[in-house]
């Protein structure tokens, strides 16, 4: 996994972040000539990234993703659904 984040541990108690996890490095990992979302999340100019991406980056942004899928993190999707709800 390249774009690896922390507490990757939690994996084997939480199957819901380990998937996120696996996705989110398969986005990130050669979509487009070695160029996954993050490459164009953080690129100077939006649809030409020209590695700007650390290895930082990708752990913090791995990191955040995991999360998502851990209990806090699809509490906090859920509040997010119930306040897209409101919009309608």
């Amino acid at each position: 996994m390249i774009n690896k984040g922390r507490s990757q541990h939690r994996f084997k108690n939480n199957p819901i972040e380990k998937i996120f996890a696996e996705v989110w490095d398969k986005q990130n990992n050669s979509i487009r000539k070695g160029r996954g979302t993050l490459d164009y999340l953080l690129a100077d100019k939006g649809n030409d990234p020209n590695g700007e991406v650390t290895k930082r980056d990708r752990e913090v942004a791995a990191t955040v993703i995991q999360w998502l899928g851990s209990p806090v993190g699809q509490w906090f999707l859920s509040e997010v659904e119930e306040e897209k709800k409101k919009l309608s």
